[in-house]
């Protein structure tokens, strides 16, 4: 029997206006019948964490399956395993000079992309906003804030295959806690 892994859930574009409302309970409830155990929920913007057996691909589609149907729309989804968001907070580029975690934010990425997809931001200078790309994530310093930031407008423009999905750091290093409470 495959042991169980534990994951972080993303989804983009959930709970942000009135036709994207997605409940938690539902949310958990979604998981649950798509096999997952241990289901819990962080704030109201789609964030999960839960444990199962099921594989990576096996697990995205019963997921984003289950979510269509109970959305009416496809929904994009992003999973990190407890192992990779451990990964994720301790490569943070920017521990020594981000001081507001709610200014620190990683953008998720469905695969690491390719230099001429990242050509927008590499072309410009966004100082004293800050980014790095490392693998299949874009961690970004916004001192300002991300209301109003150019960096942020640039990141989100970017065309990318897949899911692409940010947090911020304060709900990062809250969604590993929950990963390691499993």
């Amino acid at each position: 029997m495959k042991a169980l892994t534990r994951y972080a859930l993303l989804l983009r574009g959930v709970n942000v206006g009135k036709d994207n409302s997605l409940r938690m309970t539902d949310l958990c409830a979604i998981l649950e019948e798509a096999g997952c155990t241990d289901v819990r929920t962080y704030v109201q913007s789609g964030n999960a964490v839960f444990a199962t057996r099921l594989g990576t691909i096996e697990l995205t589609k019963a997921i984003e399956a289950a979510l269509a149907h109970h959305m009416g729309r496809p929904i994009s989804t992003t999973l990190r395993t407890r192992a990779q968001m451990t990964s994720i907070v301790d490569a943070n580029p920017f521990a020594e000079v981000a001081t507001n975690p709610a200014c620190l934010c990683v953008t998720f990425l469905a695969r690491a992309p390719k230099e001429t997809e990242l050509a927008p931001l590499r072309s410009r200078d966004f100082a004293p906003e800050l980014f790095r790309v490392s693998q299949r994530e874009i961690y970004s310093w916004h001192p300002n804030g991300q209301g109003g930031s150019p960096l942020a407008a640039a990141i989100g423009k970017l065309r990318l295959p897949g899911a692409v999905t940010t947090r911020n750091w304060n709900t990062v290093r809250k969604l590993l806690t929950l990963l390691g409470e499993g």
